[in-house]
């Protein structure tokens, strides 16, 4: 009779895991629409049946009402199959079991040769412990070293963030923070003690190598359970150079050169002052309040750029590029995105493959979209030649009431007006879809080419 009990009480588990597992399968993928009530009545009948054989205690757990979400029965389902482990008979193939879920040491020790039921078993109770539960933590790495302004910090590591922040002082302070969620992989735990970092004081320099010594694709597969953070302090006058795999970083209020590096993360830059030169090959980039000339690339992200003194040269082949209250010469190349600038001062030379350019600056404008339309506000004077060439769409210009320039508009597609007065250097008819001439006496070339829209010259207000 007893093994019967146990046979039941197995199926009931397995009912109990597949029920949740389908309620988690719901929330994520949007399927089983309208299958609540069929959920809800199987975990009610186990819970009936349950007390029934007095395999649960009164009041414990309460039936689901009606209206129960597919996150309320997961949850419900992963608590009862949480308590109803316990009531199974330890044996030789479930042997480990009464160890508890609830402990650390079972979960970075469970044998690798477990059987298929007690796999799925194991799995489901890691989903049902806390974060918290499940977390292995390494003692942090803190080192504090004497250095002086001006010189570098070298960071070149295989995982984790790096954060880096500034302050008044002769000194460099490192706190590496590592830690490892087990509830999705029990032996990320493991990972973090073949992470070696390597950290070396030369003079005024600190360089910091972290290595994984294990194969590269199991820390790939398992890079999303560790979590390491580098957590630095440098002097105010300092440079950096930073490099880091799959993570983010960030560098603030550094009066020095900043060269930064990351392949699958975010890169944020504010307050600096001197050389930037950053790339992300995954993530999209940031600089804010500046001063000095910036290269920054990224092949999966947009580019952010605002309120800063100094020429900037942005490129990324996924995003957008977005510059505001930029004080010096734009490069800007998108191969997947719009084109924004906003308030800018210097001229701009920008294009995109696949947007649409809207720009506001004065100085010389070179501007091209290959499948979208350009809207340009000129607010000085035009002192170079200007071009701005469309293969998908229209072009508007509008420029300052007493602009001098020398005009020279081809649209196909599209007629092309003007709010200008143009003394045209054309005899005879002009052609439909064309502007020659100058307005205001001529000055500087400007010459508008458009494919698939109309051109229009407008009045600033």
């Amino acid at each position: 009779m007893e093994q019967q009990t146990q046979r039941e009480l197995r199926g009931l588990f397995h009912l109990l895991e597949h029920t949740a597992k389908l309620a988690e399968d719901a929330v994520h993928t949007d399927a089983f629409k309208a299958g609540e009530p069929r959920c809800i009545a199987q975990f009610n009948n186990v819970l009936a049946r349950l007390r029934d054989i007095d395999a649960v205690p009164e009041g414990l757990f309460e039936a689901l009402g009606a209206q129960a979400s597919f996150g309320e029965i997961g949850i419900a389902c992963h608590q009862l199959a949480a308590y109803l482990n316990e009531e199974l008979v330890t044996t030789s193939d479930f042997k480990g079991w009464v160890t508890g879920f609830f402990g650390k040491r079972f979960l970075e020790n469970v044998q690798e040769e477990l059987s298929e039921a007690e796999e799925k078993i194991g799995d489901l109770i890691r989903k049902s412990v806390p974060d918290f539960l499940t977390e292995s933590t390494l003692e942090d790495i803190e080192e504090a070293f004497p250095v002086a302004p001006g010189g570098c910090l070298t960071v070149d590591t295989a995982l984790g963030a790096i954060d880096v922040q500034t302050a008044e002082s002769d000194t460099l302070a490192l706190r590496v923070h590592r830690s490892a969620q087990l509830k999705a992989d029990r032996r990320a735990g493991e990972l973090l003690k073949v992470f070696d970092v390597t950290v070396t004081h030369d003079a005024s320099d600190v360089k910091i190598a972290a290595v994984f010594k294990g194969p590269k694709k199991v820390l790939d597969k398992a890079r999303s359970r560790l979590d390491v953070q580098f957590d630095i302090i440098v002097p105010r006058r300092y440079n950096v150079d930073l490099k880091t795999v799959g993570d983010d970083i960030s560098v603030e209020n550094l009066a020095g050169d900043v060269n930064a590096r990351t392949a699958g993360g975010e890169l944020r830059l504010e307050n600096i002052t001197g050389k930037m030169d950053g790339r992300a090959a995954g993530g999209s980039i940031a600089l804010q309040s500046f001063e000095g000339d910036a290269a920054l690339r990224t092949s999966g992200g947009s580019i952010e750029v605002q309120t800063g003194t100094g020429d900037v040269n942005a490129k990324t082949t996924g995003g957008n590029l977005h510059f505001t209250e930029v004080i010096g010469g734009i490069t800007g190349r998108t191969t997947g995105g719009n084109l924004l600038l906003s308030e800018c001062t210097g001229g701009a030379d920008v294009k995109t493959a696949g947007g649409s350019v809207d720009l506001e600056t004065d100085g010389a404008v070179n501007a091209k979209a290959a499948g979208g339309s350009i809207r340009a506000h000129l607010r000085g004077q035009i002192q170079d030649e200007c071009v701005l060439e469309t293969a998908g769409g229209s072009i508007e210009i509008i420029l300052i009431p007493d602009v001098a320039v020398n005009v020279d508009a081809k649209g196909l597609g599209g007629a092309v007006k003007t709010e200008f007065p143009v003394v045209s250097e054309v005899t005879g008819p002009v052609k439909p879809g064309q502007l020659q001439g100058t307005i205001n006496g001529g000055g500087p070339l400007l010459k508008l080419r458009g494919l698939g829209g109309g051109i229009s010259l407008k009045r600033a207000n």
